[in-house]
């Protein structure tokens, strides 16, 4: 399975695959499972989120989220 079927949060929990959030500020990263994703947001997409996402170390928003393939 490929990640280009993921399009927003909800897809993550489908297909069992995870996203790593970093800062473009402090170089900062998080990796998060799908569940932990969609209890943090909701359902939503991916541009919603980025622009939610709000940097633990820093406070910087912006954030890039990649997806991760699925373990």
């Amino acid at each position: 399975m490929s990640a280009k079927h993921i399009r927003n949060t909800g897809d993550l929990m489908r297909f069992r695959a995870s996203i790593r959030i970093d800062c473009p500020h402090c170089a900062a990263a998080r990796t998060m499972s799908g569940l932990e994703t969609v209890r943090a947001m909701g359902v939503t997409s991916f541009e919603e989120a980025e622009a939610r996402l709000r940097c633990a170390r820093c406070g910087g928003k912006g954030a890039r989220v990649s997806v991760l393939p699925p373990v």
